[in-house]
């Protein structure tokens, strides 16, 4: 059977996450899963199952998610079809690079890693405020921060940075990058690249880091939480920040 592979885009905050969310066999929230396959299903007229390459929570925007499906037959105009799909979206997910793919190609299984950034507002903000996390005119040691962002690079079991799924996988990742960069001078932007990350697990930390670099918590926190020695109420960080930028294979 055919498989075929594509990069989505899409904005978070329309949808409760990338995965389909079913209760009693019928649609309960609206995903960006379920929104795209119902696109599928009008334009090729059957019904088919998406996979992606993870599952994004509610709010959290994709810029490169890939997505791979099988279909029974060939797909002749891979561009008119891409077009047509992308005329249904309402301007919410944008579909781009649809190909036919190696038949044991998995948009989840085949990735070595997922790179994804979080941005924070370190003043007021009007236009970008759905894409970061606004701070208002809190003031941030950004350089500590900085600083406290390297003791996530490496392998580590982060148990206690995400909320457990309880489906018996492992909660260990390995982290390649934590960096920061400044693209200007009201915002902080973290640019985080790791091998698979847990339900919630980067707003975890991008939440610890701002508990550091408001002076909540000091430095050597994160070894404090990796070394189960922590004690005292930390912060997780809002959904609208975080974009998945890229799926690397």
């Amino acid at each position: 059977m055919p498989r075929y592979r594509f990069w989505c885009e899409y904005l978070g905050n329309a949808f409760f996450g990338w995965q389909a969310q079913n209760q009693d066999g019928k649609t309960k929230f609206k995903s960006v899963q379920s929104t795209l396959e119902d696109a599928f299903a009008i334009v090729l007229r059957k019904k088919l199952k998406l996979v992606g390459a993870g599952r994004t929570d509610s709010g959290v925007h994709a810029r490169g998610l890939c997505v791979h499906f099988d279909f029974d037959e060939e797909i002749l105009d891979l561009k008119k079809l891409e077009k047509s799909i992308n005329g249904l979206s309402k301007r919410l997910i944008r579909i781009r690079g649809l190909e036919l793919c190696d038949p044991d190609f998995h948009a989840r299984h085949s990735a070595v890693s997922r790179s994804y950034s979080y941005t924070i507002f370190i003043r007021p903000v009007a236009l970008y405020r759905d894409f970061g996390w606004e701070c208002g005119n809190l003031q941030l040691d950004i350089d500590l921060m900085e600083q406290e962002a390297k003791d996530f690079i490496g392998y580590h079991d982060f148990i206690d940075f995400c909320i457990p799924r309880n489906d018996g996988k492992t909660t260990h990742s390995h982290i390649f990058q934590f960096k920061m960069e400044r693209p200007n001078d009201y915002s902080v932007c973290f640019q985080i690249q790791g091998n698979r990350f847990l339900h919630k697990q980067i707003r975890a930390m991008v939440g610890t880091l701002f508990d550091v670099g408001r002076g909540r918590h000091p430095r050597g926190t994160v070894q404090a939480i990796f070394n189960q020695s922590f004690k005292g109420e930390r912060t997780w960080a809002p959904p609208q920040g975080l974009v998945l930028e890229s799926v690397n294979y």
